[in-house]
């Protein structure tokens, strides 16, 4: 298959994906879409394993063609000009390429269990992997999954506001749309505002976006004396968990109802959604999907009872067969059939999961375990915190300490010390931290996970696992 990658990069997202992913799959092909650091560009390419290795770069990327010449590696830069510039050799306009393209082609035949699209993980540390998603996994997405629990109609109208290259904004957003028959538009570079009008233009019913979306979403309509858009029948949100106050609120702002999802990239996006209605529950990301399996073992591969946490394994037919040319971390993550997804939680008694936090981010303070996650909801809900994010540091006696990143909400002020009283109200005194920093904003991937490797500065534990968002 290796001749048979189709290297995707479109940073903004353009119409172009629209039609370079289903030909891709249409041809038979791999589809694949990479937007990381240029530092890790070319390494990347090079545990690929293709016969014949090729970069395909805009004008204001940064290529080390050193590397690149010593692994045999073709460079193709395309020149900073217009339409009727000069263009590399063998290339066409793509308003060429479709105004002359037939209206009819014949699918080529491919095993489902064969790789459809490559993902990249973010790749926080060491190389990113290559997550092998098959056509296989992304039928059952659809079929078993999201048709159970969001079942799509024809006449929903769904925002497309999340990167293509993404798991979420691919498999929830544009897959799953196309595949139910509804309408979908396109937003290629987010804002608030921009996002708002669109939903007001075209009457959506469904938006799928991530918490920060939604922050951002409820600040502004709290700003304006313009009308609100009524027209959201569902709302799902992923990619990070969505604070309680802003899911109850935008609930009330926008008449709607938000689902809270849960999935990785290895799971083809989600895998359980806590929906809102009688059988909610705050903190949760609700049962099972239809055709997925998921439980919490112990470090030895037990399964632990109710309310114990543990580490969350999966297994079902969204789950990928492995990372590409890298054996070792697909033996390390899937494990008998079960994907290891490194993040810490419990079931209750009614079946359903709930998430303490990721394995690397635990703290470990006087032996006590200590999940960021929660101290994070409590900074959430005080009236003058926009964001937060809580991480492990060790003090100078060599202890690990709590640290809190804050940023205030425009127009306020707050110190250390009120922080820290706040916490002490509200938690055990092992929880609350021991140092505050103050921030303008919070490091997040796409997705709107917070980059907490960046806040760290160097900050290390290697009792913890290791592995990458």
């Amino acid at each position: 298959m290796a001749e048979q990658w189709r290297f995707i990069y479109k940073p903004n997202a353009d119409i172009a994906d629209l039609f370079a992913f289903p030909a891709a799959l249409a041809e038979g092909r791999i589809a694949g879409k990479y937007l990381l650091s240029k530092e890790k560009l070319t390494d990347t390419l090079v545990i690929l394993g293709m016969r014949r290795k090729g970069i395909l770069a805009g004008a204001d990327v940064s290529i080390n063609k050193e590397l690149a010449a010593v692994n045999s590696i073709d460079v193709a830069l395309s020149p900073r000009s217009g339409k009727r510039g000069a263009q590399p050799v063998g290339t066409l306009q793509f308003q060429e390429l479709i105004s002359n393209a037939p209206r009819t082609f014949k699918s080529v035949p491919v095993d489902p269990e064969e790789p459809a699209v490559l993902l990249y993980t973010s790749g926080t540390t060491g190389l990113p992997k290559g997550v092998m998603l098959s056509h296989k996994n992304f039928y059952s997405q659809c079929s078993q999954v999201v048709a159970k629990v969001l079942p799509l109609q024809p006449n929903d109208r769904v925002v497309g506001v999340l990167p293509l290259y993404h798991v979420y904004g691919l498999s929830n957003g544009l897959i799953s749309t196309i595949y139910f028959g509804c309408s979908i538009a396109l937003i290629p570079q987010y804002s608030p505002q921009t996002l708002l009008e669109t939903i007001r233009t075209v009457k959506a019913t469904m938006l799928i976006a991530i918490p920060t979306m939604y922050m951002h979403l409820l600040t502004l309509a709290r700003a304006r004396k313009t009308e609100i858009p009524k027209t959201l029948r569902f709302c799902i949100s992923g990619g990070a968990p969505l604070p309680l106050s802003v899911l109850t609120d935008f609930e009330r702002v926008f008449n709607t109802s938000i689902a809270e999802g849960y999935g990785l990239t290895e799971t083809t996006s989600a895998v359980s959604l806590n929906k809102s209605g009688d059988n909610y529950k705050p903190g949760s990301i609700g049962p099972p999907s239809s055709g997925v399996e998921m439980k919490v073992v112990d470090e030895n591969f037990q399964e632990l009872p109710d309310g114990q946490v543990g580490e969350i394994i999966i297994r079902g037919d969204v789950v990928t067969r492995g990372y590409w040319n890298n054996p070792q971390a697909t033996a390390e993550t899937i494990r008998d059939g079960w994907l290891f997804t490194g993040d810490l939680g419990y079931r209750d008694a009614d079946g359903y999961f709930f998430i303490t936090d990721r394995k690397k981010d635990l703290i470990i303070r006087g032996g006590y375990n200590i999940s960021p996650r929660e101290i994070e909801e409590l900074l959430f809900s005080h009236p003058k915190i926009e964001d937060a994010a809580v991480i492990g540091v060790w003090d100078k006696r060599q202890e690990e300490v709590v640290k809190a990143i804050v940023v205030i909400r425009e127009g306020e002020t707050l110190s250390e010390k009120e922080v820290i009283q706040f916490c002490t109200a509200n938690l055990a005194p092992f929880k609350v931290p021991k140092i505050v920093e103050f921030r303008k904003s919070l490091p997040k991937s796409a997705t709107g996970k917070v980059l907490k490797k960046e806040l760290r500065e160097g900050y290390s534990d290697e009792r913890l696992l290791d592995k990458t968002e």
